[in-house]
């Protein structure tokens, strides 16, 4: 039998020694692991640059917007005129008799067929007038109808129809259909700086008329100011003011400041969109 020969496999390893306290020792050496070059590029590629520092805003991006915001205003339709009116000047009519008298005076069709509908106390008050002691023998049934409707709202009507109301902002006389009560402090003071634009009213007269417990404002003094304010922005409508510039926006908000010192920005938009529902 032939001798086998055994070959030892001998692995060499790399090793690295130091001579320490008077013999050599082994040093491991840590594994650095390294990355191909393409891998590297990628991560470097991947961290995130912030060049926030670097972006630059064009003007039209500084000059900062404000934004509108809308406020429930109580305004309805009347069914006659069709013209949006305070709900305190208007009259909830529910009768068929009531919508027939008024679809034969104002000649209107369809616009009050609907259950409920509201016209203004002013429609009824001139149909009272024109016809009240016309109809003491009435013989048609048409006129039956208007001498009954007549005595239904003469009562309702007699307060409104005798009184006058002195408006607040230029101190005259008003029938009760051309002026109306203002409560909100906020939509006052939008009121005042239409009137201090305009030039009527002094910053002591506004917070005069702001103070005072009774509001009664005409009608039209309300569209005066909106539309005095409109020229200041610089817009057409109400749509336009989220377009206003900033400085426009200061200049106003200085006013009001001297006004009410408290009054911030956003009260005033408010209490203009509701102003702006009554013009």
């Amino acid at each position: 039998m032939d001798d086998a020969v055994i070959k030892e496999e001998v692995n060499e390893e790399d090793f690295n020694f130091t001579f320490k306290y008077n013999e050599y020792v082994e040093v491991k050496q840590e594994q650095i692991e390294r990355k191909p070059e393409h891998l590297l590029e990628k991560d470097i590629k991947a961290e995130p640059i912030d060049f926030s520092e670097d972006v630059k805003l064009e003007p039209e991006e500084i000059d900062s917007k404000v934004t509108k915001r809308f406020a429930e205003v109580t305004i309805l339709k009347c069914g006659i005129c069709q013209k949006m009116m305070p709900r305190n000047l208007l009259k909830l009519i529910i009768s068929e008799e009531n919508k027939t008298v008024l679809s034969e005076m104002f000649k209107i069709e369809g616009s009050l067929e609907t259950r409920q509908s509201y016209v203004c106390v002013s429609h009824i008050q001139a149909i009272i007038g024109e016809n009240d002691g016309k109809l003491k023998s009435a013989s048609t049934p048409s006129e039956k109808l208007l001498r009954s409707f007549i005595t239904r709202n003469k009562y309702m009507m007699k307060d409104k129809t005798s009184q006058k109301r002195y408006c607040r902002v230029c101190h005259k006389a008003k029938e009760f259909s051309e002026a109306y009560q203002i409560s909100s402090k906020g939509t006052r003071i939008v009121l005042m700086v239409g009137c201090i634009l305009r030039g009527t009213h002094s910053i002591d007269q506004a917070v005069s008329y702001i103070t005072n417990t009774t509001g009664v404002t005409c009608h039209s003094h309300c569209k005066e100011s909106i539309d005095r304010i409109f020229e200041h922005f610089g817009i057409k409508n109400i749509q336009g003011l989220s377009m206003c510039s900033t400085q426009a926006m200061d200049e106003l908000m200085d006013i009001v400041k001297k006004i009410d010192s408290n009054f911030t920005i956003n009260r005033f938009i408010d209490a203009f969109n509701r102003l702006s529902a009554k013009k």
